[in-house]
């Protein structure tokens, strides 16, 4: 391991669900700003930053949506050539890649993280899930 950051969202439970969506929305912007300011301060590529960025918001919002703990770690480590990105909610269940429709407005999150992660997966008692993005730009798979 080269690097890491780790940060935990507490969540209140005293906000009203209009309260509750506009609270995500702000959570999922201040992680993203974090973890892609620290990715440039580690030197990483703009192509690695850019998909970091979205894959961070990705698997935030998730989190955010679908968890039910009052607490979500997030959390990305840094070794020579790998960047693994991970949200644990503290709940179970796995993540759906969905096929949406064009009409849809939500739901192509996972679709999305599995699109652009060379891997992604979850633990064994699927409270967090992970992506991993390839830090090397000399051509590949991402």
């Amino acid at each position: 391991m080269l690097n890491e950051l780790a940060l935990n969202i507490e969540l209140g439970s005293d906000l009203a669900e209009v309260g509750r969506i506009r609270r995500d929305g702000m959570w999922v912007g201040r992680i993203r700003r974090i973890g892609t300011a620290k990715l440039r301060l580690w030197g990483l590529p703009s192509t690695v930053v850019d998909d970091a960025e979205l894959l961070i918001s990705e698997l935030v919002t998730n989190a955010l949506q679908h968890g039910t703990a009052r607490e979500i770690s997030f959390r990305f480590i840094l070794s020579a050539d790998l960047l693994l990105i991970m949200v644990d909610d503290r709940s179970p269940g796995r993540p759906l890649v969905r096929d949406s429709s064009p009409d849809d407005e939500s739901g192509r999150g996972m679709f999305l993280v599995e699109a652009i992660a060379a891997a992604w997966g979850v633990s064994p008692d699927e409270t967090r899930t992970w992506c991993a993005l390839t830090t090397h730009t000399t051509g590949g798979p991402r």
